[in-house]
């Protein structure tokens, strides 16, 4: 495996500090808390300093709070770091996860940049409707505990696979090795080094090795679809093998069954191709807020929330009894830009009346008073030329005046006409319509 250098030197340049600074600071509540008023009072200091620090390889993190919250049903201690900190991990990681990212499967999901869960669900459901036979069955695990149970030395061990920089090794080793055991819930980098971890002895070794190939993973999640239960009960097997040889275990809760009972994956409940609900909890816990929330906005942002994990499934009716409103398409609004100037857009490339000279074409649509380099008041053509909307400019006044008349016509656009060129006065070539 090909080992990557010089990490640290992206890490440091100006524009990911600065960005990284900006991204942690993002949020009124955020700027007006003690510490973000004297971070953005300091900003190029902050920066600065580390900047010297990541750079010298001697940046550690040294301070941060424990935290108890309930998420799911379960509870958790999060580790909360001090904004500075912060702002730190997130320069570091955001170039080692730009790093990771093409190392990692594609279905793959969570804490990946432009890889939801969303994006996740609709690779699930293409599958099922490109190889029905080959998605008829579903083996579902989870990992106990991951982030609490993962083995250190094993992190270190991927890091060391992927990266030969030390100073970033040694950097992410005091982000692994921050907790006694396992890894931080809370930091920046334990979701991206949980995926590499995963990714090197599971992902890579299900798909290389077994050559399976309907897997998903979610963090610890993990779905792999077959035409047999055989056949995923040896896949089981090596689920098994492999996450023991991590030092972890797999849920007793883990299925091996018919995909028309209905995969609870991602929030949603897939029961086949085009066939998604939503799973009960989320529907409770949004009907339950709903009746306790007075506030109009609150309720607003409530109603915004829950369309958006709505509209990746098939639940309008659900929707709408939940919220009084329909749910419509952006096709079904039939609204269009409208530029502040009035001035008219159309679409496709645009190419030279000479490249259309003799082709059958349609016109459809033009404007006379675009501004060009060339001066103002220039029509723009709007035309489809085999299938394919193009546009070109013109200062004609032969063709503006048969547009402008056309334009008097009721239905007069779209027509069908084929451009000539006519030479005259010594040379000069003009084109028309016939």
């Amino acid at each position: 495996m090909r080992r990557e250098g010089h990490i640290v030197e992206e890490v440091v340049e100006y524009s990911n500090m600065a960005e990284s600074f900006d991204r942690v600071l993002r949020g009124t509540r955020r700027k007006k808390s003690r510490q973000g008023r004297y971070l953005l009072a300091h900003r190029e200091e902050v920066i600065h300093e580390l900047t010297a620090r990541i750079t010298a390889g001697e940046y550690t993190v040294k301070d941060y709070r424990e935290r108890v919250i309930k998420e799911g049903g379960k509870v958790r201690r999060i580790q909360v770091l001090t904004m500075k900190d912060r702002i730190a991990v997130h320069a570091v990681m955001t170039v080692v996860d730009s790093h990771l990212k093409s190392r990692f499967i594609r279905t793959t999901s969570a804490s990946i940049k432009g890889r939801g869960m969303h994006d996740l669900l609709a690779y699930i459901n293409r599958d099922m409707k490109e190889d029905p036979e080959g998605t008829r069955y579903c083996y579902k695990f989870d990992i106990s505990k991951f982030y609490e149970s993962v083995e250190q030395d094993f992190v270190m061990y991927c890091v060391r696979r992927v990266f030969k920089d030390k100073k970033l090794i040694a950097m992410l080793d005091g982000f692994t090795r921050m907790m006694p055991q396992g890894l931080s819930i809370g930091l920046r980098s334990s979701q991206g080094l949980g995926n590499l971890l995963l990714s090197v002895f599971l992902d890579h070794y299900l798909k290389d090795k077994y050559g399976v190939r309907h897997f998903y993973r979610y963090c610890d999640d993990g779905v792999i679809l077959a035409a047999t239960k055989a056949e995923l009960w040896l896949v089981r097997d090596a689920v098994h093998e492999q996450v023991s040889k991590m030092g972890l275990q797999v849920k007793p809760n883990e299925r091996v069954f018919p995909v028309d009972e209905g995969i609870d994956f991602l929030g949603y409940v897939t029961y086949g191709p085009d066939n998604i609900r939503l799973r009960k909890r989320i529907k409770q816990k949004f009907a339950r807020k709903m009746h306790e929330v007075k506030s109009r906005k609150r309720r607003r942002e409530l109603v915004a929330s829950f369309y958006g994990m709505a509209k990746h499934a098939n639940c309008n009716k659900l929707f709408n009894t939940l919220t009084g409103k329909e749910m419509k398409s952006f096709k079904d609004l039939n609204v269009v830009y409208r530029p502040e100037d009035g001035e008219v857009y159309f679409p496709g490339p645009r190419v030279s009346v000479r490249d259309l000279v003799n082709v059958p074409i349609t016109v459809y649509d033009c404007t006379f008073t675009a501004k060009t380099q060339y001066g103002s008041e220039r029509c723009v053509i709007a035309v489809i030329v085999n299938g394919e909307k193009q546009k070109f400019i013109t200062d004609s006044k032969e063709m503006k005046n048969i547009l402008q008349q056309i334009k008097d016509i009721p239905d007069g656009f779209p027509f069908e006409t084929t451009i000539k060129s006519e030479p005259y006065d010594k040379g000069k070539v003009k084109y028309i319509f016939t």
